[in-house]
């Protein structure tokens, strides 16, 4: 019979668990899958995984990024260097500044994952069993790309983390987590300059979790996107959640003006922080004498092909950009896309099985 219990919150050295669905009964080869929140809702909403989890034999970790709940703040001298660091100009030393702000978001990273196995006797990847598969979701997904990034730096001890992490999803992620530019007329609500900031976030509420009926992307490029207007039916999810699902699933200080998400999002795009993780993270790098340069994980970025115009979007210019590396060769790593159906940004909410089965597919497509 499925368990129903969850470990109590606990706290890494920084990152923290929000919810762990335990062990599935009687299993010594279940899969354990990390899941790392986007800007704004924390992992609580992805709570409706968890009633499936031992139906897959998987074991789900809700890990909160910092200055969300159970997760460690960050201190005010951090804060301030990313005020600093973001607000400083354009130059080769700013740049070196912003990506080792954000190789520090990949080794508190790292470190949760080497804390959990070092604690939890999991089971190791054994090809399609096993393992670890982490997981980001929408901004969550440089934490990601900043994982892959450092692997290579790190000599491993007596726990080779390269021996669980098999697979590394960068879930519904955007153009913009990769460094790349908009396309020409794109709309994003938080940089509505016609909008005051509390109507900014308001207004990002509800157009980040609307389903849009896009054209075919992959044919017609940005023609295809559709920026402002989404489907009445189905509703934007949020619209559909209750307060007291807003109230479980979101954190508002840390995306207010002056909180962590603006300034580290202000190093990623101004200062190029997220374009150095993506080039430093999806290419192999050499690695140090005893690191692991993780090439045998999996890369799998799964878009949602309802979503926000912003994911389908950076899911075909990322994977462009590494065929054509590819081909010129360049030491890529081994990145697919995944499509998923029908969905939108919070298909972890509004289809959470499917979502599920879509991480732990092999298959190119879930529908």
């Amino acid at each position: 019979m499925a368990s129903t219990q969850t470990t109590p919150p606990t706290k890494s050295p920084l990152l923290g668990t929000y919810l762990d669905s335990g062990v599935p009964a009687g299993s010594h080869n279940y899969t354990t899958v990390v899941l790392i929140h986007g800007w704004g809702w924390h992992s609580a909403v992805f709570k409706r995984l968890i009633p499936f989890a031992e139906q897959y034999n998987t074991r789900l970790l809700l890990v909160n990024r910092r200055d969300y709940p159970g997760a460690e703040p960050y201190t005010p001298e951090e804060k301030a260097n990313l005020a600093r660091i973001a607000s400083a100009p354009d130059s080769p030393e700013t740049k070196e500044e912003a990506k080792a702000a954000m190789r520090d978001r990949g080794r508190e990273l790292y470190d949760f994952l080497l804390d959990y196995v070092q604690r939890e006797d999991i089971p190791r990847a054994n090809g399609n069993e096993g393992g670890i598969i982490v997981l980001g979701w929408s901004m969550g997904s440089v934490w990601i790309s900043a994982l892959l990034a450092i692997v290579s730096q790190i000599p491993e001890g007596s726990v080779q983390l390269s021996k669980y992490v098999r697979r590394a999803i960068l879930y519904d992620t955007s153009f913009i987590c990769n460094g790349y530019p908009p396309p020409p007329d794109s709309y994003e609500p938080l940089y509505d300059e016609t909008l005051t900031e509390p109507e900014r976030l308001a207004r990002f509420a509800v157009w980040v979790t609307g389903y849009y009926a896009h054209g075919d992307v992959w044919a017609d490029g940005d023609k295809a996107l559709e920026y402002r207007n989404a489907l009445s039916d189905p509703a934007p999810t949020a619209s559909r959640m209750t307060p007291e699902d807003l109230a479980e699933t979101t954190s508002q200080e840390p995306q207010q003006p002056g909180g962590s998400e603006p300034l580290i999002a202000q190093v990623g795009v101004q200062k190029r922080g997220w374009l150095a993780m993506k080039d430093e993270g999806m290419y192999l790098q050499k690695p140090v004498e005893g690191a692991s340069d993780w090439a045998h994980v999996e890369v799998v970025l799964l878009y949602c092909d309802m979503s926000i115009w912003e994911t389908p979007w950076g899911t075909k210019v990322l994977l462009e950009e590494l065929e054509e590396a590819t081909k010129a060769g360049k030491s890529v790593r081994n990145v697919k896309a995944v499509r998923f159906r029908g969905a939108n940004h919070f298909a972890h909410w509004d289809m959470p099985e499917k979502t599920l089965k879509a991480i732990l597919t092999n298959e190119s497509e879930i529908a």
